[in-house]
């Protein structure tokens, strides 16, 4: 089967939020997904290894494309609540 092939890269293209800090890539990451949205982190184990990388490059949050506006919207109301606090 052609969809079980695929990897990873090949269903989340979309990066939709980038973090220095892995709380945050999880709280975002479980946000998400109780609003029915699949994702992933790109690169949340690369900072135990190489903190330097992590720094410059963050915890990348990814998407499947269909989902990229919708997601985009429910990180912003999110970072918006955030800010108030």
């Amino acid at each position: 089967d052609a969809q079980e092939s695929r990897g990873l890269g090949d269903v989340y293209k979309a990066e939709v939020y980038s973090t220095l800090y892995i709380v945050e890539a999880d709280i975002i990451k479980s946000i998400l997904e109780n609003n029915g949205i699949n994702c992933t982190l790109w690169d949340s184990h690369i900072g135990l290894a190489y903190p330097a990388v992590t720094l410059s490059k963050g915890i990348r949050i990814m998407v499947e494309e269909k989902d990229y506006e919708e997601a985009r919207e429910i990180i912003n109301d999110y970072l918006s609540q955030e800010r108030k606090e």
